[in-house]
């Protein structure tokens, strides 16, 4: 959903259920990740489970670069590759509908908020961009930032170079992500 579109830049505010399946494969399956892939656990917590049929040693070889792929794109169709047939593929194919219903289950008491957060975002990130073409004197310089909600523990703000993770509860900050957003959108202008 596109929340602010001018001549000059682009906001994208939303979720990514991709991003919501490679998590959830890295917490079900007990993934261990590289230092620059830390995010904290998803949120509710996935128990640990391992099918018997499933080569969690090959998954843990091919999650880091599919991951990594995921956080490099901008957003739109999955351009990602998993081999098919690959055991990362096999795992995506087992757990994709137990991550979407862990995920629907998690954002369903709050699904309003969510969404609601997704529109005020726009509009805020929109005050936010014309306040600093005001203090700068200019329009923003052209930009794009896609922002991903993502279901994980804690305070989470991870900027790639093509998007921008920000945890539920940090999202929920108004004030908090007020400022972090401020911050940011001098950066890009």
């Amino acid at each position: 959903m596109r929340l602010e579109n001018t001549t000059s830049w682009q906001v994208y505010w939303g979720s990514e259920p991709e991003i919501d399946v490679a998590l959830y494969l890295r917490d079900v399956l007990a993934l261990s990740v590289a230092d620059g892939q830390l995010l904290p656990p998803v949120e509710p917590a996935v128990p640990v489970h391992v099918p018997p049929a499933l080569d969690r040693a090959a998954v843990q070889a091919q999650w880091p670069q599919w991951w990594n792929g995921l956080l490099a794109r901008e957003r739109g169709p999955a351009r990602t590759r998993r081999v098919s047939g690959s055991a990362l593929d096999l795992a995506v194919q087992h757990f994709a509908a137990a991550a979407a219903d862990h995920f629907a289950t998690a954002r369903r008491p709050v699904a309003s908020g969510f969404h609601r957060r997704q529109i005020l975002a726009g509009e805020r990130l929109g005050r936010l961009v014309r306040e600093t073409e005001v203090e700068l004197g200019r329009r923003a310089r052209p930009f794009r930032l896609s922002v991903l909600e993502v279901p994980v523990a804690g305070r989470v703000w991870l900027r790639t170079e093509h998007r921008l993770l920000v945890s539920s509860r940090l999202a929920a900050d108004v004030p908090e992500l007020d400022h972090a957003m401020r911050t940011l959108i001098r950066e890009l202008a």
